[in-house]
């Protein structure tokens, strides 16, 4: 497992892309794969990669936050809000591992790694960032 954190835990701190960017490198060099994500903060839909639909069974409709969160760990879904609320009340990069829980019963961990901007020149503001899925190899 990836030594960036546990499933369950997560971290915000300020608008640090030195942070940001070593936590995506970290992951690319476990060869996750990666796939970016926005969400417009002033309508709430995330706009999401095919990988990221299918592993959060989303199918092709629009998404919020809780249509993402569903298919989280039920012990993690406090952890994952909290952080996501607190990006979208200030700038911040952020990030989050939790499991994804699949129909026969397994789980896969997904990491989560963003940047939160707001502000009025942003009219609502933008979050953006990438979901990192373990390789198939584990």
């Amino acid at each position: 497992m990836l030594q960036l954190m546990k499933p369950g835990f997560g971290t915000i701190l300020p608008g640090d892309s030195r942070a940001h960017e070593e936590w995506v490198a970290a992951l690319v060099g476990r060869d996750y794969l990666i796939e970016r994500w926005h969400c417009d903060l002033s309508t709430g839909i995330f706009s999401v990669g095919e990988t990221t639909k299918t592993r959060h069974c989303l199918g092709d409709r629009l998404c919020g936050l809780l249509d993402i969160i569903r298919s989280y760990h039920e012990d993690h879904h406090k952890t994952v809000l909290n952080i996501l609320e607190e990006a979208t009340a200030a700038a911040s990069s952020f990030c989050f591992c939790t499991m994804l829980q699949e129909e026969d019963g397994g789980a896969l961990p997904v990491f989560c790694v963003g940047t939160s901007t707001v502000g009025a020149s942003l009219a609502g503001g933008r979050m953006q960032g990438i979901f990192a899925f373990a390789p198939a190899d584990g």
